[in-house]
């Protein structure tokens, strides 16, 4: 016990802390973020029978079945891409009118894979969450994950080149991620913009690295990898952030920018992708709405793709790349 000063001799000193923000994100040493959800859906081991290079999961509402018919037709088509496989991820909606029609569509394509969560915004982590699961058990012997969304295109034909490549140069790595890459991205502590967090809710001024929701590539073993890690990182709803920023930095994920191969506005995609010069460097567009758009831009792609070896095209794509 120390002795009580006199009044007089007692000298007041202030300290001051800097303020530590604790990031609740990280991983923890017991399960708390739990996918008790089950499926209502589920092609198992049907879609990836055989050889499988790349596995496709598509986020997708119940609502979008054009968009579906669409990517099946198009740039996932296996006839023309017998390595490819593809599923789409759905949740749960409470109109019955249109979860008889998704169980149709699934029971003509079989590859739909649905829980029974609520299809939202808000709970597209879990939509993400599912996938990797999903893959994990039904489809491990993948090369690679891609990831997309249904509003995008993919030239698929670049896809497989890009990936192919690394392949034959031995310049793939295990727990990697191919992306457009983000970072040092502010947190939105704007109500009025979709991603607004509170600093209670997300108490960091700044997210991790992360990676463009719309597409990215993931190599096979992080699909068992991330959706493990899941189980320990606390939940956050923004799936983009969360898988890609939050739980890959737990197992401490190798980033490869792909930056320059996205084409994230609208009113650029149909010019790119139908250009010669570009016919190599672009491979995931986005488009919002115009599924027209997507059909005229795919056929461009397959003649350019049917016309990429001759000596009339070589010289064609030489002539433009000098403009």
């Amino acid at each position: 016990m120390q002795p009580a000063e006199s009044a007089e001799n007692t000298d007041t000193i202030n300290l001051s802390y800097p303020s530590i923000t604790i990031n609740p994100y990280i991983p923890q040493d017991h399960i708390v973020n739990p996918h008790n959800f089950s499926y209502i859906l589920n092609p198992n081991w049907n879609v990836c029978q055989g050889n499988v290079y790349v596995i496709v999961y598509v986020h997708s509402a119940p609502a979008y079945y054009q968009r579906r018919v669409l990517i099946r037709e198009t740039w996932a088509t296996r006839n023309l891409f017998p390595e490819i496989r593809l599923v789409f991820m759905l949740g749960q909606m409470i109109d019955n009118k249109i979860m008889q029609a998704v169980k149709f569509e699934n029971d003509l394509y079989q590859d739909i894979v649905q829980e029974d969560f609520l299809d939202s915004y808000r709970n597209l982590t879990y939509k993400a969450v599912m996938a990797l699961k999903w893959i994990s058990t039904y489809c491990s012997q993948a090369s690679y994950i891609l990831k997309t969304d249904d509003d995008m295109i993919v030239n698929t034909f670049t896809l497989l080149k890009h990936l192919k490549f690394l392949d034959s140069y031995q310049m793939k790595q295990n727990n990697s991620i191919f992306c457009q890459i983000y970072e040092s991205v502010s947190v939105f502590r704007n109500k009025n913009i979709k991603w607004y967090l509170s600093e209670k809710e997300y108490p960091p001024k700044k997210f991790p690295p992360f990676c463009s929701g719309s597409a990215f590539i993931l190599t096979n073993d992080l699909a068992k990898t991330i959706y493990n890690m899941s189980l320990y990182v606390p939940f956050l709803w923004i799936d983009d952030v969360y898988i890609t920023g939050l739980v890959a930095q737990a197992v401490n994920v190798t980033f490869n920018q792909l930056k320059s191969l996205y084409t994230l506005k609208d009113d650029l995609v149909y010019r790119r992708f139908t250009a010669l010069q570009s016919f190599y460097s672009a491979m995931f567009g986005h488009l919002s709405n115009s599924l027209s758009i997507k059909r005229k831009i795919w056929q461009h792609i397959l003649t350019m793709h049917t016309h990429s070896n001759s000596e009339q095209y070589k010289a064609m794509t030489l002539d433009a790349n000098k403009n």
